[in-house]
């Protein structure tokens, strides 16, 4: 009898730190997810910008040849 609390005792604790190491697995891949996908929207972003530029270089050329 003694024996089954003991083997409660030591499932209940080891489902918790099993919990928490999940936990803290889940909560460290969202950060990095989030972390992504903020960089892949800045360089969207300045790719954009970037386009942006070569496009009025081209104008100015295109005038410039005229």
């Amino acid at each position: 009898m003694g024996e089954t609390i003991v083997t409660r005792k030591t499932n209940t604790a080891l489902i918790a730190l099993l919990g928490t190491i999940l936990m803290g697995i889940s909560t460290w891949a969202l950060v990095t997810i989030i972390e992504l996908q903020t960089m892949v929207a800045m360089m969207s972003q300045e790719l954009m910008s970037l386009d942006k530029v070569i496009g009025r270089i081209y104008a100015h050329i295109d005038r410039m040849s005229k």
